[in-house]
């Protein structure tokens, strides 16, 4: 997973709204260093964590990785819709799935997920 996550972005928001770092690691269930951790590029967040903060900080996840200079958020906007298509542009694997589920029905595409997660159960 390459997420490109703007530290300077979040940190200006996070101060300028007043939220502690320790606050935003809590609300992701870590550490008080994550923060940090980020700031040294040790690590960066997750797609879930960067929804998460991008949603406490009141802006999005565009913003936040540098897509937009804009950090209002667009009510129109699907950030989830945009995930799976950035997905499927980026991953051949993805794309092969989903051509494959595209014309199936709902039970094949039930009956599906269900094994995903039963392999993934193992891994």
């Amino acid at each position: 997973m390459n997420v490109l996550f703007l530290y300077d972005r979040f940190e200006a928001l996070r101060v300028s709204r007043g939220i502690t770092k320790t606050f935003i690691a809590q609300s992701l269930g870590r550490t008080p260093t994550l923060c940090q951790d980020w700031k040294q590029q040790k690590s960066q967040p997750n797609d879930a964590q960067l929804r998460e903060v991008a949603r406490i900080l009141g802006t999005t996840t565009a913003y936040l990785r540098g897509e937009t200079d804009d950090p209002a958020i667009d009510p129109t906007r699907d950030e989830e819709l945009e995930l799976i298509l950035t997905h499927l542009r980026e991953r051949e694997d993805m794309r092969m799935l989903f051509k494959l589920a595209k014309d199936a029905s709902p039970e094949d595409v039930r009956q599906a997920v269900r094994i995903i997660e039963a392999i993934r159960q193992h891994d």
